[in-house]
């Protein structure tokens, strides 16, 4: 009977330290539901562009449209400072400052890019800038998209950020399209929980700038790798 009891006690105590560190475990993944894994993006190496001309010709970035269902406020400015800032970074061309863009012209005509439209504008802006050269962009796909997984002892929450971008490059007196480019990346938040329930974490705004980044970059490498074949060709 003693023994009886013994046995039963130690099944007892093993029970409690179970239930005890499955208690813990669910506590320690329901404090990481509002930390994401959010996938890196891909390095650009600018090195790799082919050799900028000895006499860099001026470039402008005549705005940026977007054409996707996503909608956010300046998000054609944004857009435009990250082209911006990648044309400088990659060193192909002499560039326009973008803020000087925005003083010359109303946001209006560079949310839709009016000023490679039409022969009168073009004329204008380039009489204004004296730039050789015109780059507009476009938003073409920005869409967030949320996967879920339950088990009986976690569950995990995958948010992916898919953001697509345009690039075109237009001779400035001609307007004749001299390149295209295009760029697309997919940003993938992860989250997990464990047992203790309720809602594990929710969109990341970061995700969609480094995929929005990634995407101009992406792009602008095609756009400046195409030019450079097209002239190479004349």
């Amino acid at each position: 009977m003693k023994r009886r009891l013994n046995i039963q006690f130690a099944i007892a105590i093993l029970l409690v330290a179970l239930l005890a560190a499955l208690h813990g475990c669910a506590a320690m993944h329901a404090n990481d539901t509002d930390q994401a894994d959010i996938s890196q993006a891909p390095q650009i190496d600018w090195a790799q562009l082919p050799l900028a001309p000895l006499d860099k010709e001026l470039i402008a970035v005549a705005g940026f449209e977007n054409r996707s269902t996503y909608s956010a406020d300046r998000l054609w400015d944004t857009s435009s400072q990250i082209l911006a800032s990648s044309l400088l970074r990659a060193g192909y061309f002499r560039v326009v400052e973008w803020e000087r863009m925005k003083q010359l012209f109303d946001w209006d005509t560079l949310s839709h890019a009016t000023i490679v439209k039409t022969p009168e504008n073009l004329e204008r802006a380039r009489r204004i800038l004296l730039c050789e050269y015109f780059v507009s962009g476009a938003i073409t796909q920005f869409n967030i998209n949320q996967h879920s997984q339950v088990s009986a002892l976690s569950k995990s929450k995958q948010i992916d950020t898919t953001v697509r971008v345009d690039l075109l490059l237009q001779d400035a007196r001609s307007g004749e399209y001299l390149a295209t480019g295009t760029g697309s990346h997919m940003v993938r938040q992860t989250y997990a929980g464990g047992m203790a329930g309720g809602q594990t974490g929710s969109w990341d705004s970061h995700a969609g700038d480094q995929a929005l980044s990634t995407a101009i970059e992406l792009a602008l490498f095609e756009l400046i790798e195409n030019f450079d074949k097209a002239r190479g060709a004349q």
